[in-house]
Order: C-alpha cells, then structure tokens, then sequence
C-alpha cells in the first residue's frame, strides 16, 4: 500500500486533531472500552516497556498498566486472542469510512482519491486507537509480506477487499488458510499481473513471488524451471472484469493444459487443482516454515542473526501445521528474553505521539 510522505503526514494530523476533539469527548471513552479511570503514569520496568513498545504502536496508559499488573507474557497470551478483546472504540471512529466495507463492483464505481484515503486512513486509525495492538502488527506483517500496490491497474479498489478478506481475517489464523486466500485474490493476481497469464504464452510474476517471497524464501531450494512449471499450473486464474467486476475467476480456455513438474511433484491435468496442490505443498514446506520464523523474528524480537531461535520457531509452526499464533507466541516467548536492536519506521512514531 503505497503512501507519499507528504500524504502520510496529513493523515497523521487528521488523526491527531481527532484525537484532540475526541478526548473531551465522555462518549468517545464509553465507546472506545478504554478504563473510566484511570490510576495515573505507574512505572514501568524497562524491559517490560521494551516488550510494549515491540509489539504495540506505542505504550497507551491501558497497556502500560495491564503489563504492570499481569507481566508481559500474561500480556502477550493476552494480545494472541484478539478475538476476545472488545474494540468498539476503533468500529466507533471508522464509521464514516463505509468504503472499507464494500464490495468491488460498489468500489469501483466511487472515486479513486476516496477509497484509497479511506485505506490508509483506517489502517493508521487502527494503528492508533484498536486494543488489539499486537493484532495490528501482525496485519503491518502480511500486508508488507504479500506485498501489493494501490497504484497498479485496479488494485486502488481491489486492495481494500484484499485487506479485510485475506490480511484481516487470517493474520494470526493459519498460514495454509492466508496463503490460500492471497493465492486466489483478485488484487494479487493483479498485482502481479497473473490475470494475464495463459497457456500460450505464461507469465512468471506471480509463480516467481510466490517461491521467493510468499513461501519458500530466496534460498528455498527452487529452481527457474519450478517458477516456470509453477507459471502453467496457474495459467487460467484471472479476475472478472464485467459481471461481478473484481472477483476471481479460474478460465479453464485460456489454461495449459499439459502435466508439470513442480518442485519434483509431478502435477496432473486438473484445472485450478493443479496449482492447489502446489500451494497446498508450499504452505508447510520446511523452508516456508524457516522463512517465515527469520522474518518474524527480524519483525518482533532482533534483526541479529538467531539460527537456533529461526529453527525452534520452524519447528513451532511445522507440528502446529501453519499455526501463526503458535509460531509467533513460541517466537516472543523465547526471544524476548532477551531481545536484540531493532530500528523503529516512522508510522511507530507518528502513531505513538498521537
């Protein structure tokens, strides 16, 4: 989701000078589910204030006291079931923005500027005000880590449903599950140009990114011929573009129609299926499992090098079979004993002045 700096700092005074507004605002805490009082600045130990600061978008006075009084882990358990913790504050605020709940064929009929503000805006009110801070962060993980550009064809109304149907809803799900639902989404496919990609002539894009940054990792273990084999097997996987505008669509026509041979498994004649069954065998393949621990290690805990905290993590997630709570948890449990240096972005900042 792609943001000048100029725009990024304009949405950053819209949500201050709400906030400004809101806090003489007694209906805004009635809704916000923060505490009606509260005890004051307690202190914090500092390496419990290193574990907020990790994993939220800076200390409020609500998190700083839930880790003073339950411990960081109690905490981090906590903040790994975001589905038990109320956030109506955050619904409250993004009530004015409706695109963030539409479908495509309604999205492409409003008006570029708009649903591409109404993204950005949401995902830094969210950043700013959710309970659910750790959830948050996971959601800044996958949408960096499924890469996807609101300035490419029609991902400006695209990447919106890409981010409540896949992103939102699986970030701290199963791996298997997300890797499926970004596979089959429209804004991906393209993104990545895929809806371009038929048998008589493949494109690459997509089966390329899909190898060597969704799964299995620059040094996973591929070669050019399995980007190429895995290229067919998603020929055919295209997005309407007439009746129900911006939804996937497998076009059995345009498929290659041909066995392949991807990653030494032979692939039959299926249609779709054949590169299910490729997603299916990339989504708990030991590489995607260490792949995806180094990265989450380098998000959360150290951007220092951990081979054996990467391995136990990969292990974490290969028994839970795609686990990302349980791979993550095992992930802080361990590493943020004692954490490493870790550089801050921008937004970190802007979102924990305001």
């Amino acid at each position: 989701m792609a943001i000048a700096r100029r725009e990024f700092l304009r949405l950053a005074g819209l949500v201050a000078g709400g906030a400004a507004i809101s806090a003489c605002s007694p209906i805004y805490r009635e809704l916000s589910g923060l505490p009606r009082t509260i005890t004051g600045w307690q202190p914090i130990a500092a390496s419990d204030f290193r574990v907020l600061s990790r994993l939220s978008y800076g200390p409020a006075i609500e998190e700083r006291e839930q880790v003073i009084n339950m411990g960081w882990k109690a905490w981090v358990e906590y903040q790994l079931a975001p589905e038990e913790i109320e956030d109506e504050g955050v619904r409250w605020r993004l009530r004015s923005y409706d695109s963030l709940e539409l479908d495509a064929d309604a999205l492409a009929l409003r008006e570029q500027e708009e649903v591409s503000l109404d993204l950005q805006r949401g995902a830094l009110l969210r950043r700013v005000y959710s309970r659910r801070q750790l959830y948050e962060r996971m959601v800044e993980f996958w949408t960096d880590h499924f890469n996807i550009s609101i300035l490419k064809g029609d991902c400006w109304f695209l990447k919106g449903i890409d981010d409540r149907q896949v992103i939102r809803q699986y970030a701290l799900g199963n791996f298997r599950d997300l890797l499926w639902a970004s596979a089959h989404s429209p804004a991906m496919l393209v993104y990545l140009d895929n809806q371009a990609n038929q048998g008589q002539a493949p494109n690459e894009n997509y089966a390329r990114e899909l190898m060597e940054l969704h799964t299995l990792g620059v040094e996973g273990g591929y070669t050019q011929q399995d980007v190429m084999e895995l290229a067919r097997c998603f020929t055919g996987w295209t997005v309407k573009d007439h009746f129900w505008k911006g939804e996937f669509r497998f076009n059995g026509d345009i498929h290659d129609q041909g066995s392949k041979v991807v990653l030494g498994q032979r692939i039959e004649p299926a249609g779709q299926h054949e590169a299910e069954l490729v997603l299916e065998q990339l989504a708990l393949h030991p590489a995607t499992a260490r792949h995806l621990s180094r990265k989450l290690l380098r998000k959360f805990v150290t951007e220092e090098d951990r081979p054996e905290l990467v391995e136990s993590a990969a292990q974490t997630f290969l028994r839970t079979r795609g686990s990302i709570r349980a791979t993550l948890g095992h992930l802080l449990e361990a590493g943020l004993q004692d954490p490493g240096a870790k550089v801050k972005r921008p937004v970190d900042f802007i979102a924990g002045g305001i």
